[in-house]
């Protein structure tokens, strides 16, 4: 009998246990109405007609008067430094000329580079300025300032620096040639 005892009490408890995995399972399955529906209600099905908000007009802050007393500064800086620029490559010229064939190392050749060395130097002086220009772009731009004046200097300043890379390209290029 103990035997037989102990056969069923081994078997009991896993059928118990299915039993009871089924009938919670099949608690689940029933539909007592306790829960709300999914399907789509009226408040959620399109109707209407949205209409954008319109947004205000952005209006740039003024700049500040010490800003745009900065900014004729480096113009007027760029445009010095353009004029020594100038001056500066009509004297290398000449140089330039002689150095047309001369081998790399001899006199004429490096009288010319010292000359191009100079432009590039007055050059960068421009470029100081153009760099300048940029920076303050770039603040006014990310504190949504006001910017024509900062672009109509940088456009200004530009132009120079891209006539003197264009006459440092020529006399580059006579030497070369």
């Amino acid at each position: 009998m103990a035997c037989s005892m102990t056969l069923r009490a081994s078997i009991l408890p896993p059928f118990a246990a299915a039993l009871a995995a089924a009938a919670a399972l099949a608690g689940c399955a029933k539909d007592d109405g306790a829960y709300p529906s999914l399907s789509i209600r009226d408040a959620e099905r399109v109707s209407g007609v949205f209409e954008p908000v319109t947004p205000e007009p952005f209006v740039p802050a003024p700049q500040s008067a010490e800003t745009l007393g900065r900014v004729e500064r480096l113009r007027a800086s760029a445009l010095a430094s353009h004029d020594r620029f100038l001056a500066a490559a009509n004297k290398a010229r000449g140089p330039v000329a002689a150095a047309r064939g001369a081998g790399i190392g001899a006199e004429q050749w490096s009288v010319a580079q010292v000359a191009l060395g100079n432009l590039a130097g007055i050059r960068s002086e421009t470029m100081t300025s153009l760099t300048e220009l940029d920076l303050l772009y770039v603040n006014a731009r990310t504190e949504g300032l006001e910017l024509g004046e900062i672009e109509s200097a940088r456009g200004d300043v530009e132009k120079l620096v891209d006539e003197e890379d264009r006459l440092m390209d020529s006399l580059n290029s006579q030497i070369a040639g």
